[in-house]
């Protein structure tokens, strides 16, 4: 199986694969305990039950985890299939899940192309501007100038990667610290 790592299509698919097995074996762990201290004390008051309450502390921490990837959903196909091509020649990320204080946005394609950041949601949102705002926050928190916009339309979001692949300068290097810093905020 490969590996897909963080931002390439098929990221959460292979992330709630992984948190499942982790949080079924994290359960598992403590209760087998708890079952072994039950079955040779006869009783629940031994110290193999304090060690699988204990137990059950990472295993709720990968349960939660694993309900957040369980919630999230994937660029769909068809999205994928219309921007693939102006996406690819440029830095880009799918699936992201950001929160804010206030709410969770899923932003199935970002771009970023010389301190423009750009995104494509495809579920409707009432306050894209708190996203942008959020987004651009974060990035110039660690010292960077951009240009955020969030599209809920496919049509202007290809409109605007078609725009984006007719610059010609470009920082490549800036681009890839802007997009370590997307992966940094989003699930």
């Amino acid at each position: 199986m490969k590996k897909i790592t963080k931002g390439e299509k098929g990221y959460f698919e292979q992330k709630k694969k992984q948190e499942l097995f982790k949080t079924i074996l994290y359960f598992a762990v403590p209760i087998s305990l708890f079952v072994a201290g039950y079955i040779t004390t006869k009783t629940r008051l031994n110290v193999l039950t304090i060690v699988a309450v204990l137990g059950m502390l990472p295993a709720c921490r990968s349960l939660v985890t694993l309900i957040m990837y369980l919630k999230s959903s994937v660029i769909p196909e068809e999205d994928y299939e219309k921007i693939h091509a102006f996406v690819a020649p440029l830095t880009h990320s799918y699936d992201n899940v950001f929160t804010t204080y206030e709410k969770t946005y899923e932003v199935p394609s970002i771009v970023i192309r010389s301190g423009n950041v750009c995104g494509y949601v495809a579920k409707e949102y009432k306050k894209i501007g708190d996203l942008e705002k959020h987004l651009e926050t974060c990035i110039r928190k660690e010292g960077y100038s951009v240009n955020v916009k969030i599209f809920d339309s496919l049509d202007n979001y290809e409109t605007r990667l078609q725009s984006l692949n007719k610059l010609s300068e470009t920082d490549s290097a800036k681009d890839k610290a802007i997009l370590r810093i997307i992966f940094d905020i989003s699930l």
